[in-house]
């Protein structure tokens, strides 16, 4: 009889192993990351207020951290970073000195970069031993940060302007996580929200024969957004 019970204590110890081993999902009290990048996502600032899309986009790379209270419910902190830079040279000779035919250079760049802070939460459906659907909620900041500048060398001028943007949105989400193996997982989101982003008066600087004007812009602007944030996305998250 001894060696019955020994021989259940044994069998009963290597199923919980096993199941142990098979478990993908995450347990309470535990914490995942994960990266992103959305194709074609991000909105180019034209330096006037306005987007080049007609409204503002949540950027193109992320990450995000989830804390699981139990195996349901975990809150979640995303973070965005989205960056675009537009460069044209314009080549030309001195339109006053027929005589001079040395080529000189002018240089336009466009740069905006915006970033995003949304903390949340989500609750997934644990029907399923790899796949783990879920809903959810975000809210929180977002900011921008365009500038515009020019610069020639005939005249040695060159001129800069910066216009800053801050906004919120909200978010409600849904999504699926599918686990690769225990603590590698795959998943893509999909979320129905309101965006708002207000561009400030811009800040102009002029530099020419050594001196130095600031000027600030005549009107600032606001720009919403309400839809569906349903943009093709690559997220890659480990669990710890």
């Amino acid at each position: 009889m001894k060696k019955v019970f020994v021989a259940v204590a044994i069998a009963t110890a290597v199923v919980a192993s096993a199941s142990a081993q098979n478990k993908y999902k995450p347990d309470g009290m535990s914490f995942s990351a994960e990266i992103n990048y959305s194709f074609g996502s991000g909105s180019i600032n034209t330096g006037n207020g306005a987007w080049d899309n007609g409204g503002f986009e949540l950027p193109e790379y992320g990450a995000k951290f989830r804390l699981f209270i139990n195996d349901a419910w975990a809150v979640r902190l995303n973070f965005g970073l989205g960056t675009g830079t537009d460069k044209t040279t314009n080549y030309f000779t001195n339109p006053t000195d027929p005589a001079d035919k040395k080529e000189y250079e002018e240089v336009r760049k466009n740069t905006t970069t915006t970033f995003s802070l949304m903390p949340g939460f989500e609750y997934h459906f644990n029907k399923f031993e790899r796949v783990s659907p879920y809903v959810g909620a975000e809210i929180g900041i977002l900011t921008s940060t365009s500038k515009t500048s020019t610069e020639e060398d005939l005249n040695e001028t060159k001129n800069s302007t910066k216009t800053p943007g801050i906004g919120f949105a909200f978010n409600v989400v849904t999504g699926f996580d599918v686990y690769l193996c225990k603590g590698l997982y795959m998943g893509c989101e999909l979320g129905l929200g309101y965006d708002s982003m207000t561009s400030k008066r811009s800040t102009t600087t002029y530099e020419a024969a050594g001196t130095t004007e600031e000027t600030d812009g005549a009107r600032s602007k606001r720009d919403s957004f309400f839809g569906f944030h349903a943009q093709p996305s690559l997220r890659i998250g480990w669990h710890f």
